[in-house]
């Protein structure tokens, strides 16, 4: 018996054209007389849409963005295919009025300290090791956990684990790791000062809190961390309260998260 073997073709499809990809941004000026409102669409079979919005980011196919203020706004599109990451052109979108109604929930104010103001965060942990609100600045848990350390699903990964610092304090050395601050003075901006990672200096951003879903999303910043998988840029909140702030992030090729603990400067 001879065998004969053919090797097999692994190579990828080639890259379509950015015309052949349909992802659409559409204002509606009928919700706002200021075009606060817009929809992205994603028209294209068998792609992954990206967004980004100049306040956050998003994957859905299919989404909602409210614009509080008034101004200019980019939303850059890009497609991930089978044959790569497709680019497409950029949308500039024209806001000619505030609506300051997307801010005013409860969770906006509380997290930045409403319209005109602002609000600064810090780790749950000084340069002398004391947590004051938390055990922890970092607790530890599934990654379907979301608001209220509820599950997202019956059967999701929602485990917990609330470690004392002071008995593991291999989790992060002590020390003064910075600040983040949310901003609503003139638009939703974030500031942050990090101080204890590889990547330490002072940056600046947007942000977007999304009050049904609470979760926070980050764009052209990251969060105040303690140098772990620091490519964060959308969390999911655990509990906020005037001096306590838990945000949950995934931890990459994990389906676990890390739960900052911060606290109100």
């Amino acid at each position: 018996m001879v065998l004969s073997c053919k090797k097999k073709d692994y190579s990828l499809p080639g890259l379509p054209d950015k015309s052949a990809i349909n992802m659409e941004v559409k204002q509606d000026l009928t919700v706002d007389a200021g075009g606060n409102t817009i929809y992205l669409i994603n028209h294209t079979d068998k792609v992954e849409p990206v967004w980004d919005y100049g306040t956050g980011k998003s994957m859905r196919r299919v989404d909602t963005v409210h614009y509080a203020f008034k101004g200019d706004y980019k939303v850059a599109r890009s497609a991930v295919t089978g044959g790569g990451i497709v680019y497409l052109d950029t949308i500039t979108i024209h806001v000619t009025k505030d609506n300051l109604n997307y801010v005013n929930d409860p969770l906006w104010i509380l997290l930045s300290g409403g319209v005109g103001n602002e609000k600064t965060w810090q780790l749950d942990l000084d340069a002398n090791g004391v947590s004051k609100v938390f055990d922890s600045p970092l607790y530890f848990g599934g990654g379907d956990l979301i608001w209220g350390n509820q599950c997202s699903s019956p059967t999701g990964n929602c485990w917990t684990w609330n470690p004392k610092w002071a008995d593991n304090t291999w989790i992060c050395a002590k020390g003064d790791y910075g600040t983040m601050t949310f901003s609503l003075k003139g638009g939703p901006f974030v500031k942050v000062d990090q101080k204890m990672i590889s990547a330490s200096g002072a940056f600046s951003g947007t942000y977007y809190l999304d009050k049904d879903a609470k979760t926070l999303s980050f764009s052209g910043v990251l969060p105040l961390n303690l140098g772990k998988d620091q490519a964060y840029g959308k969390g999911t909140l655990i509990s906020l309260t005037e001096n306590s702030l838990q945000i949950a992030f995934k931890t990459p090729g994990s389906a676990d998260a890390g739960i900052y603990n911060y606290i109100a400067q």
